[in-house]
C-alpha cells in the first residue's frame, strides 16, 4: 500500500543496533508527553503523574490501572528506579475541598521527560505488539506534534518500524528481577518471624508488656522494604499484566538492566 510505504519510509525502523530509540522516536515520545500533560488533569504538572499515564493507556483501549492506579506510590518509584527512569515525586493532587494536602509532602513518582522516553523505549522492547499499537491509534487519534519542528507527525505508523518480537535480553532481565525479588521477600519474611518469636521469648522471660521494656512489635511496614517490594514484584512478574482482559492494562541492588539509553 502506497501509504504505508511512504509513512515507513518518513519514520524507518525506530530502533537504533544497540536497542536505544532513533531520533524520530524520541520526537514521537516528546510530543505525545506534551498531549498527555494537556490531556489529563493535573494540566499544569510538567512531569507525568501515575494517574495521567492509567488515564492515556485506558484512552488507547490498554488497562495499566493495576499498576498506576492500584500500586503504592512507594513502589512506583521502585520499579521507575530499578528501570532507570527519571522520575521526581511530586505533592499528591488536591482540590478545593482537600487543600491541605497541597502542602503534604512529595511522594508521587512522576515522571521527567526523559524518564518518560526509558519508560516507553523499554517497554517497546518488552512488549512490541501491545506498545506499538498504542503507539499506533495515539497517532491516529491526536495531532501529535515534533517539540524540534512544531510540524504534526504522520498519522500512519507502521507495525515494522518496532521490533517484530520481545527483546531476549530484556524479557531475561524482567525473569532475572522477579525471581530476585521474591527470593528477597522470602528471606525477609524469615527474618520477621525470627524476630517475633525472639520477642515473644523475650516476653515470657521478662514477664513484661513490651511497652514498658521499650520493646516493639516487628511490622512488615517498619522499614516499607516488604511492602514496596511486593507489588513491584507482581509488576516485575507480568509486566505487561496479560492476565487483565487479555490486553495490557499495561530492581533491587546487585541488577543492572540491559542497556537502553534515552
Amino acid at each position: 500500500e502506497v501509504e504505508e510505504r511512504e509513512a515507513y519510509e518518513y519514520w524507518g525502523y525506530l530502533f537504533k543496533a544497540d536497542k536505544t530509540g532513533t531520533d524520530k522516536l524520541k520526537g514521537l515520545l516528546r510530543g505525545l508527553k506534551d498531549i498527555i500533560s494537556r490531556t489529563y488533569t493535573p494540566s499544569d504538572q510538567p512531569d507525568l503523574l501515575p494517574s495521567q499515564l492509567a488515564a492515556f493507556y485506558r484512552e488507547l483501549h490498554g488497562n495499566y490501572d493495576p499498576l498506576f492506579l492500584s500500586t503504592p506510590n512507594e513502589s512506583i518509584a521502585f520499579i521507575y528506579k530499578s528501570l532507570g527512569c527519571l522520575h521526581s515525586l511530586q505533592p499528591a493532587p488536591s482540590t478545593a475541598a482537600d487543600a491541605p494536602a497541597a502542602f503534604s509532602d512529595p511522594t508521587v513518582p512522576a515522571l521527567k521527560t526523559e524518564g518518560w522516553i526509558m519508560w516507553q523505549t523499554i517497554q517497546l522492547l518488552l512488549g512490541p505488539d501491545e506498545h506499538s499499537s498504542f503507539l499506533t491509534e495515539a497517532v491516529q487519534k491526536w495531532d501529535v506534534r515534533d517539540p524540534a519542528t512544531g510540524q504534526p507527525f504522520p498519522k500512519t505508523l507502521p507495525r515494522r518500524c518496532f521490533p517484530a518480537e520481545p527483546d531476549k535480553r530484556m524479557v531475561a532481565w524482567y525473569e532475572g528481577v522477579s525471581e530476585r525479588l521474591k527470593a528477597e521477600a522470602e528471606e525477609e519474611e524469615k527474618q520477621r518471624l525470627l524476630d517475633a518469636e525472639r520477642e515473644d521469648m523475650h516476653r515470657l522471660q521478662d514477664r513484661k508488656p513490651l511497652a514498658k521494656r521499650g520493646g516493639y512489635e516487628h511490622t512488615d511496614d517498619e522499614d516499607g522494604s516488604v511492602n514496596s517490594r511486593g507489588p513491584a514484584l507482581a509488576y516485575f512478574r507480568n509486566p505487561l499484566y496479560r492476565h487483565v482482559d487479555g490486553r495490557p492494562s499495561i530492581v533491587r541492588h546487585g541488577s543492572k538492566r540491559p542497556s537502553v539509553s534515552p
